[in-house]
């Protein structure tokens, strides 16, 4: 079987004084309480990309303002300690509360490690039940210190909050969604959110898993989960540097692996959602400092969600994660959301209406030539022959299936004529941001 997805990457430089510094933290201990390469990456990733937030209203595309959407800022790939252990992780809820709330973020996916094939065995499914819980009460409990504005519960009705008030500056808790990343070292990551992991594993016994392991994310599903295949781009550089030479990739878009794959491995990368198209960690530790290009995997992995789009029909949903495993945290992924919910979250990654790395490209909207009406981001049209498409930025690239059909200058309105038999996926890149697609005669999606 052919991989889906396939790229050779470029064999990486490697600077001597990089390389011995390197060396030196693979073997160091702690550091002021943190692992000495948790300093090192936290001082690596403070010079990252930080958008403004909050996103002012006029800022917004006419088809945002008029839907009645808000940006919602959030990250979408973190670990915390407890459950995650010291020291591949170092940074406990309280301090994980602590730094969203510094970086205004509106909503956090707590993604702690769980070991391929869990929920094949009941002492492993126990252990994932009970530390998720503890998780939960941590986080409430950090909440509810002085400080917050939430009491330590946030209900539907309290995480709600106007536009108006954003924009006089009042600050709410960010929204914390516990989640997990399903974590096969052989075949690659996967992070799940929304759903109720005690639920899914009630439904689904230990001898169902054993029989057919793909059952277990079926159901996850189907009771609502967001599934994200995570850094699905992330092989091994051709270096000496040892962190890099690791194989982090999703198997069945790389092929680096023989087949066949499991089946939980195949079932996932049939129902999910999102690819993580941008890792803060990947952008800033192994792209910007080992092929000097921290934009190199992030346009990689968005050229691999045209291509799954144009292959299946289907959506695929492009989100960001910073996956920190220490003191940092960023807004990566961006949401226009009708409510400041977990559901109002939800339902907008499942829609697409997102970007990552900066809202600016959440500005995308486009029309049908000849139709008044503008559509945001994540919107499906069929039977175009032409699409005017326009942005809000400075810096704007429009792109087909992939490839560039207007040059980077400020923000206007394009006229793209289309094969209205051809689906085609657009996207935006919008002064460092980069948009979901809208999809344009894609049957089915």
């Amino acid at each position: 079987m052919k991989p889906l997805y396939h790229r050779s990457f470029p064999p990486a430089p490697a600077p001597a004084a990089l390389v011995v510094l390197l060396a030196l933290l693979a073997f160091a201990v702690t550091a002021c309480g943190r692992p000495v390469p948790h300093v090192f990456v936290d001082v690596a990733v403070s010079g990252a990309h930080r958008a403004e937030l909050p996103v002012p209203a006029d800022a917004l595309a006419a088809s945002a303002r008029g839907g009645g959407y808000t940006v919602l800022a959030g990250d979408l790939h973190c670990h915390v300690m407890p459950p995650d252990r010291y020291p591949h992780v170092s940074r406990t809820p309280a301090e994980t509360v602590a730094l969203a709330r510094e970086e205004g973020l509106d909503f956090v996916v707590l993604t702690p490690h769980l070991r391929a094939g869990f929920f094949q065995d009941e002492v492993r499914r126990a252990d994932a039940v009970k530390h998720l819980r503890a998780l939960k009460q941590a986080v409430a409990e950090a909440l509810g210190a002085p400080g917050s504005s939430s009491g330590g519960a946030t209900t539907a009705g309290e995480a709600g909050e106007t536009r108006a008030g954003r924009e006089k500056g009042a600050r709410r808790d960010p929204l914390f969604i516990t989640g997990f990343e399903y974590t096969d070292f052989t075949y690659g990551h996967l992070g799940a959110s929304f759903a109720d992991l005690e639920e899914v594993l009630a439904a689904v016994p230990v001898a169902e898993t054993l029989a057919q392991p793909g059952r277990f994310f079926e159901e996850y599903v189907k009771r609502g989960g967001f599934l994200v295949i995570n850094h699905p781009l992330l092989v091994p550089l051709d270096t000496i540097v040892p962190w890099a030479r690791y194989d982090m990739s999703w198997q069945p878009f790389t092929g680096r692996r023989e087949v066949p794959y499991p089946d939980e491995i195949m079932v996932a990368t049939h129902l999910a959602h999102g690819i993580e198209v941008f890792n803060l960690a990947v952008s800033e530790m192994r792209d910007r400092l080992m092929l000097f290009d921290r934009h190199y995997t992030l346009r990689q992995a968005l050229r691999l969600v045209d291509w799954q789009v144009l292959l299946r029909p289907r959506r695929f949903v492009p989100v960001g994660g910073s996956d920190s495993h220490s003191d940092h945290l960023r807004a990566t992924t961006f949401v226009l959301a009708k409510a400041r919910t977990p559901e109002g979250i939800r339902e907008a990654l499942l829609a697409g209406r997102v970007c990552v790395r900066d809202p600016a490209a959440c500005s995308l909207e486009v029309r049908a030539a000849g139709s008044d009406a503008w559509l945001p981001v994540g919107s499906a049209l069929v039977g175009v022959r032409a699409l005017v498409a326009r942005t809000r930025g400075e810096e704007a690239r429009i792109l087909v299936n992939g490839e560039e059909v207007a040059p980077e200058g400020p923000g206007r309105e394009v006229t793209i004529p289309l094969d209205p038999t051809r689906c085609a996926v657009i996207r935006a890149e919008v002064d460092g941001g980069y948009s979901a697609p809208v999809y344009v005669n894609c049957a089915g999606v």
